[in-house]
């Protein structure tokens, strides 16, 4: 909850959807390899996240940056941010712990 001076009450402060895991791996990598599918998400990246199979409720709930129209960084920054993506994947599933108990 936020508070709005003008009226002296509160209200929720907007929430947005996001991107899987998944999702996001998979746009990276298309964006780290594929010319084509690069100049469509430049042009309408809510058309290209259609294509990757996002639902329209997620696309609709994204931040409004998150799809304005833009020219992207170089297919070798995306390629490096998905490898930390996917690193940091792994090492979070690398120190879950499952529970113990000793008798």
């Amino acid at each position: 909850m936020a508070v709005d001076p003008s009226i002296g009450g509160t209200f929720s402060a907007p929430s947005h959807t996001a991107l899987s895991k998944q999702q996001g791996l998979a746009l990276l990598a298309k964006l780290a390899s594929d010319d084509a599918f690069r100049t469509r998400f430049e042009i309408n990246p809510a058309q290209a996240l259609a294509e990757l199979g996002v639902h329209q409720e997620v696309i609709l709930g994204l931040r409004p940056s998150c799809v304005v129209p833009r020219r992207l960084a170089s297919k070798d920054v995306m390629e490096l941010s998905r490898q930390r993506l996917v690193t940091e994947l792994d090492s979070s599933a690398l120190t879950f712990q499952i529970p113990s108990v000793k008798i």
